[in-house]
């Protein structure tokens, strides 16, 4: 909101609650009270009383849910608002993790060994010939009404026992949006721990028009939850070509137009792809900051302004290789720290290590919602955090007791 305002861009927001830090902003030109995205019939009837009221505006998504929503109702929300949506069978194949691992495959590129059963019969016969861990993972997270990320199991054992619980408590809406019949299935994926390396992410930007194509590269090293969760601590990297080349083919085979934000793990020596962010995603002030202006990227080619898209692009294609930036959520940081102290996980050299990097990088650090200039996002984001932290203390206390199961949940 703030780079689409210093532009001069005015930007509305449907908040669904109290807590949204970007409702509080100074840059925003308005913001529309709506119910949960997750009530999609709802926030779509929101959506069209205010194009209706207001045509002319630009929808960019700013979660999957959203993404699906605004492709799957295309032809209606197009009478009142610039889409800047690909075509529904791209955005499925992102969405759905095993059609994604088929994309990414034709396209060249490495993915984590992955497997599809099709009933409990057949993972029961597949079990004791899995290379354990293995992570049992949502197929997409679009009218999911859980957070969790997946469920990490070590044995045939646990896995014939943990994958039915997790079949069972898999609850989608089918009521109102089209979706693939096999969508609450889940798949089952190789589980890699993290190494010194983190993971990768390439976020950028493909237009319409197949010579637009500028990228960064950053690593994610410190997440809210293990063994999978959200980024927390970000660090940017100098540019790796065949990176970005893999990425760019990726989204050719895709057919896919957009910001975007590809995230991979190092396995067997080569780097996988794990997951595709087809929309604005949780870090991109990272990306700001290095001169990648990708709101406004994908606001011009809403637009059709071509030219105006390519002039900006090659202006953000040369990065300097020296420079050094951080993202961090800063709050969520300590508050990570706080909690482990509490539950005694955290040892002192873990402690140091992290309160000695926020110190060393505060200068170049670019923080989730705070600004000096715009300061009630950041007083909003931490106390949201703070009442999503007391709801969901139980439960992050016994998944830091030393017996408890490796559920990788977002806190």
């Amino acid at each position: 909101m703030r780079h689409l305002a210093g532009y001069g861009v005015g930007v509305n927001i449907i908040a669904d609650h109290t807590f949204c830090p970007a409702a509080w902003s100074r840059c925003a030109t308005h913001h529309y009270a709506g119910p949960v995205e997750s009530d999609s019939m709802r926030y779509l009837d929101r959506l069209l009383a205010i194009g209706k009221a207001e045509p002319g505006q630009v929808l960019l998504p700013t979660s999957d849910e959203l993404v699906w929503l605004y492709t799957s109702n295309a032809s209606l929300l197009a009478r009142y608002f610039h889409l800047y949506q690909p075509p529904i069978e791209t955005i499925r194949r992102i969405l759905d993790k095993a059609l994604l691992e088929e994309a990414a495959l034709s396209a060249g590129l490495a993915v984590l060994p992955s497997w599809d059963p099709q009933n409990l019969d057949e993972l029961a016969e597949m079990a004791p010939h899995l290379p354990y861990p293995v992570l049992i993972k949502p197929r997409t997270h679009v009218h999911r009404l859980r957070n969790d990320k997946g469920v990490v199991v070590r044995s045939p054992a646990e896995l014939v026992a943990e994958y039915p619980r997790f079949l069972a408590r898999e609850r989608y809406r089918f009521d109102d949006m089209p979706r693939a019949p096999d969508a609450v299935r889940p798949v089952i994926q190789k589980f890699v721990e993290i190494g010194r390396e983190g993971v990768i992410s390439i976020s950028g930007f493909i237009g319409r028009s197949a010579d637009v194509f500028v990228s960064r590269r950053s690593t994610k090293i410190l997440q809210r939850s293990r063994p999978v969760g959200v980024g927390v601590c970000y660090e940017s990297c100098p540019a790796e070509p065949a990176l970005s080349q893999a990425v760019q083919r990726l989204c050719r085979a895709l057919d896919y137009f957009g910001l975007f934000e590809v995230e991979f793990i190092l396995h067997d020596g080569a780097w996988a792809v794990i997951d595709f962010n087809p929309r604005l995603f949780n870090q991109i002030g990272l990306d700001l900051r290095r001169g990648l202006p990708l709101p406004m990227l994908a606001y011009l080619d809403a637009l059709g302004e071509a030219e105006a898209v390519r002039t900006l692009a090659a202006e953000a294609e040369h990065e300097d290789p020296a420079e050094k930036v951080v993202f961090c959520d800063t709050f969520t940081l300590h508050a990570i720290l706080l909690a482990q102290t509490l539950c005694l996980r955290a040892r002192p050299r873990h402690l140091a290590h992290w309160l000695a990097w926020a110190a060393q990088n505060r200068a170049r650090m670019v923080h989730l919602a705070s600004d000096p200039d715009d300061p009630m996002p950041g007083v909003i984001h931490i106390l949201s955090e703070l009442y999503l932290g007391f709801r969901a203390a139980p439960r992050f206390v016994r998944t830091m007791l030393p017996s408890s199961p490796m559920v990788a949940r977002e806190l």
